[in-house]
């Protein structure tokens, strides 16, 4: 038997998703606590994965986030944005053979 996967992420409750100004687009996937940015050739910019835990150890939701502009923060300076390269996912993953 075959399978194709029709969809990435989702989310049945708890999620929202927000246009920015340069065109892309920021997605929270509440349920999995998965907060994400993609351009318009859905390639993902960054990607924040919620590590806290409430009282059911098996979520971490996020309810909803927005993305706001610099100056709603008049107090603090405008930080200096840079480009952050992303680490090696290899990295983060067990290998098969480590698996007992």
């Amino acid at each position: 038997m075959t399978a194709t996967e029709r969809h990435r992420f989702f989310s049945h409750y708890v999620s929202n998703v927000q246009r920015l100004p340069n065109g892309n687009t920021m997605i929270t996937e509440g349920a999995d606590g998965r907060i994400f940015e993609i351009t318009v050739k859905s390639e993902i910019v960054w990607e924040y994965i919620n590590p806290f835990f409430g009282q059911d150890p098996d979520t971490h939701r996020i309810y909803r986030a927005h993305r706001v502009p610099y100056d709603w923060i008049p107090q603090i300076p405008r930080p200096v944005e840079q480009r952050v390269t992303p680490p090696d996912l290899s990295d983060f993953r067990i290998p098969p053979d480590a698996v007992n």
